[in-house]
């Protein structure tokens, strides 16, 4: 009898998996080639509760007083880089810092001036004298940015990057949840720009990216190499069906494609994984709500005015939306063109609004085109799962997951789908539910 069995080699299945099998549960894992690393950020993952790095830091731990050491999966930390945005003459200028998803702490700076001209410069400083009459009540970012300073700064400092990083306008997303404590700084300082002042070291913490000293694949390996230490079963074989147990302790019956059939007691499954049928309908309520086509391109020399910060820009293609741009010198001196599309509806690959990934590609084409960029390769488009815009949202998120877990307590659903493509939400959640399953699957009362 199999303690659990795991689908989908990602980071969370397999942070589950270790979980287990660290206080020696019998834990199976289907090598079925499917794995999210190459979707993860190659410059570093997000990570504001610094959960992700936690984790790489336990990975990197060796086993017992003299066992070896996972070297190359200890997390390296990236500080985040200013911006190159549209200046007020049309070309570059690095943006203004300290900031807050670009709201500048002075605005009168040298650099806030190149961006949004004198005027709206002038504009932005009337947030020092402008009463705080809402306090807690401005809810969506770009209405704050716009009743504090002006629309000359939400366009040209806080929507290119809130569009990279949403897909939609600042309009549309929560204060509460892009920026956690900026109300309240509002309140506290008196103005807008005081409260980015105050929140930027904050800020800047929550935008550190963090990754594995030796890449995003080569962990997948030192997390299977880990858990065979501990004597985990690995299936070279995919998953064909998973059905319900007939016995108490067997709840599944797990059966592989040419292989044979497992009894285990509980199943751990990224809902991303290609995943039997069975899961199809019982992981429904878990679909994400929305998505984005994102690709990454290697360009010809665009000709920027400093090579060591990235380039930030929005470009509306009609009827496809605004998507952002992100241009950026690689550590092997190439270039590289970052595509994002908007956020739309849907859950699959062919999405409200496009035909599929070949009109997608489409899209990237004309998007650099408008900006005269040249790809110097070919980009494989991608289909990747929207962050949440609101908290409403979020929570509502969670709820449904903790709904679907409570429905049966012998499914594990994980991933980073389930958490708006945020992989060290996912990581964390993963190795928090899985300590859980290990309690009650270990008999220890809860």
């Amino acid at each position: 009898m199999t303690d659990a069995y795991v689908i989908g080699t990602t980071l969370p299945a397999l942070a589950a998996a270790l979980e287990l099998a660290e206080v020696g549960l019998d834990v199976r894992v289907a090598l079925d080639g499917f794995s999210l690393t190459d979707e993860l950020d190659h410059s570093g993952e997000l990570d504001p509760e610094g959960f992700l790095a936690a984790f790489l830091t336990h990975l990197a731990q060796p086993i017992g007083e003299h066992g070896a050491a996972a070297q190359g999966a200890e997390p390296v930390l990236q500080d985040p880089r200013p911006f190159l945005l549209r200046n007020a003459k049309g070309g570059w200028s690095l943006q203004p810092t300290p900031a807050v998803w670009g709201i500048p702490a002075v605005p009168m700076s040298a650099q806030a001036m190149e961006i949004l001209g004198g005027r709206g410069a002038t504009r932005a400083t009337l947030d020092r004298v402008k009463p705080v009459l809402t306090i807690g009540k401005t809810h969506e970012l770009g209405a704050l940015v716009r009743n504090r300073m002006g629309r000359v700064v939400e366009d040209r400092l806080v929507n290119p990057l809130v569009r990279e990083r949403y897909g939609v306008a600042p309009d549309s997303v929560d204060v509460a949840l892009a920026a956690p404590g900026l109300n309240e700084a509002l309140t506290t300082a008196g103005s807008l720009s005081g409260a980015a002042l105050a929140n930027s070291d904050r800020y800047v913490a929550r935008e550190t990216r963090v990754a594995p000293a030796s890449g995003w694949k080569n962990l997948v390996a030192l997390l299977v190499e880990r858990l065979k230490l501990f004597g985990v079963e690995f299936a070279e074989l995919p998953v064909e069906s998973v059905q319900a147990g007939e016995s108490e302790n067997g709840a599944w019956v797990v059966s592989e494609f040419g292989g044979q059939d497992h009894s285990v007691r509980s199943v751990i499954a990224d809902t991303a994984a290609p995943l039997p049928s069975l899961f199809e309908e019982v992981f429904q309520s878990l679909v994400p709500e929305a998505g984005r086509i994102w690709t990454r391109a290697q360009i010809e020399d665009p000709k920027l005015p400093d090579p060591e910060h990235p380039a930030l820009q929005n470009v509306e293609v009609p009827g496809q939306g605004t998507w952002s741009v992100r241009i950026e010198h690689g550590s092997d001196s190439r270039w590289f063109a970052q595509l994002s599309g908007p956020r739309v509806p849907g859950t699959g690959e062919v999405q409200d609004g496009y035909a599929g990934r070949g009109e997608a590609a489409v899209c990237v084409s004309q998007v650099l085109e408008r900006l005269g960029l040249r790809a110097s390769s070919e980009y494989e488009v991608e289909y990747r799962v929207a962050p949440s815009i609101s908290t409403a949202s979020r929570d509502a998120k969670a709820a449904r997951l903790v709904e679907q877990r409570e429905s049966n307590l012998s499914l594990l659903p994980v991933g980073a789908g389930l958490h708006g493509g945020e992989i060290a939400a996912a990581v964390a959640d993963a190795r928090q539910a899985a300590v859980m399953l290990r309690r009650r699957l270990t008999g220890i009362s809860e």
